[in-house]
C-alpha cells in the first residue's frame, strides 16, 4: 500500500501547537478527493434546477399543460410563447373552416334596398295603413331578393373560380335558391319570437311583427345563404362563426356587413317608439322597419368603402 509522510497540526489544552508525524494513505486520499467532487456535483445539479421558475409548473399533473401531446407525441409550443403569439396576434389556429369574403365591389350595394324603402314613404300608405303598406313591400322585397341573390350567388362563382367562364346560373343553382329562399322565410319564426323576447307587442299587432320579422330576415340571411351555401363542404363550421360573430376582417366581408347592418339598423329603430312626439311614423314597427333597410344599405357602402380605404393605402406603402 502506498503512504507517504504528512504533518497535522493541533492545538493542546495550553494552546500550544503540537505536531504529530503521521503515515497517511494515499488510496483513502483518493477516495476522499472523489466523493469531495461527487458532492459538489450534485449540489450543481440541484441548484441548477432550482433556478426553474416554479410558477411555470402546476401541482397537479394536467396533461394539457405537458410540453408533450399525449395523444400525438409532438411537442407542444410553451404556454408562455404561445401568450405572447397570442398578444401579437400570430397565434397558430387549426382554421379548417375559413369565412372566405367576396372582394367588395359596387354591384354587391344592395340598391334596391333604399329604392323599396322611397316607395312605401313616398306615397305615405303606411302612415294610413301600416299592415297593408308592409304586405305590399313584402311581396316586392321577394322579387328583387330572388334576382339580386341570383346575381350575388353568380359573383362569389367568378370570385372563387376566377379561370373559369360562366354561361349564367345553372339549374341546380337555380334548385338551391328556390329551396333558400323558404328556409329565409322560415328562419324569421326565430326572429320573430326573439322580437317577443325583447318586448315586441303581440295582440292585434301580431300581424305587423311577424311580417317584421320576415323583412329583416330577406334583408339579412338571403343573400348569406346564397354565398355561404348549406351545401358546401364545413357549411356546419362556417355558419357557426357566422352567427357567433367569429369572421375575420369582417369589415371587408360586404354582404355580412349588409347582414348587420340590418340587424343593427333593425335595433336601432326601437329608439323613437317611446318618444313623446305623438308622431304618424312612430306606429309600431314603421321605425324598425325603416332602421332594417336603411342599416342593410349603409352597412354594405361602408364596408365597400372601407374596402377602397385598404386598397389605396395598400397601393400607397408599395
Amino acid at each position: 500500500m502506498t503512504t507517504r509522510r504528512a504533518k497535522k497540526v493541533s492545538f493542546n489544552k495550553s494552546s500550544k501547537i503540537v505536531e504529530i508525524d503521521q503515515e497517511e494513505d494515499l488510496n483513502n486520499l483518493d477516495l476522499e478527493i472523489e466523493n469531495q467532487n461527487s458532492s459538489r456535483f450534485n449540489n450543481d445539479k440541484n441548484n441548477e434546477s432550482n433556478k426553474f421558475n416554479n410558477d411555470d409548473f402546476d401541482d397537479d399533473f394536467d396533461p394539457d399543460t405537458m410540453d408533450i401531446d399525449l395523444t400525438t407525441g409532438k411537442k407542444r409550443k410553451g404556454r408562455a410563447a404561445a401568450r405572447a403569439d397570442a398578444a401579437a396576434g400570430t397565434a397558430e389556429t387549426d382554421d379548417k373552416a375559413p369565412v372566405e369574403a367576396l372582394a367588395t365591389s359596387l354591384g354587391l350595394i344592395p340598391y334596391h334596398l333604399p329604392l323599396l324603402l322611397y316607395s312605401i314613404l313616398s306615397d305615405g300608405t303606411i302612415m294610413n295603413d301600416t299592415a297593408k303598406a308592409i304586405q305590399k313591400t313584402f311581396f316586392n322585397l321577394i322579387a328583387i331578393a330572388l334576382i339580386y341573390s341570383v346575381l350575388v350567388g353568380e359573383m362569389a362563382k367568378l370570385q372563387r373560380n376566377p379561370n373559369k367562364k360562366s354561361s349564367g346560373p345553372t339549374g341546380a343553382e337555380f334548385l338551391y335558391t328556390s329551396i333558400s329562399f323558404p328556409i329565409s322565410v322560415a328562419l324569421s319564426i326565430p326572429i320573430y319570437l326573439t322580437f317577443l323576447l325583447f318586448g315586441a307587442p303581440a295582440g292585434p299587432l301580431n300581424t305587423l311583427t311577424f311580417y317584421l320579422s320576415a323583412h329583416v330576415s330577406l334583408i339579412s340571411f338571403f343573400p348569406l345563404l346564397n354565398v355561404y351555401k348549406f351545401t358546401d363542404k364545413n357549411a356546419k363550421q362556417i355558419w357557426w362563426k357566422l352567427l357567433t360573430f367569429q369572421v375575420p376582417n369582417w369589415k371587408l366581408n360586404q354582404i355580412y356587413c349588409s347582414s348587420l347592418g340590418g340587424l343593427i339598423g333593425c335595433w336601432l329603430g326601437v329608439i323613437p317608439i317611446p318618444l313623446d312626439w305623438d308622431r304618424d311614423w312612430q306606429d309600431w314597427p314603421i321605425t324598425l322597419l325603416i332602421g332594417s333597410y336603411a342599416g342593410a344599405f349603409v352597412g354594405s357602402v361602408a364596408s365597400y368603402l372601407y374596402g377602397l380605404y385598404v386598397l389605396s393605402k395598400f397601393k400607397k406603402n408599395t
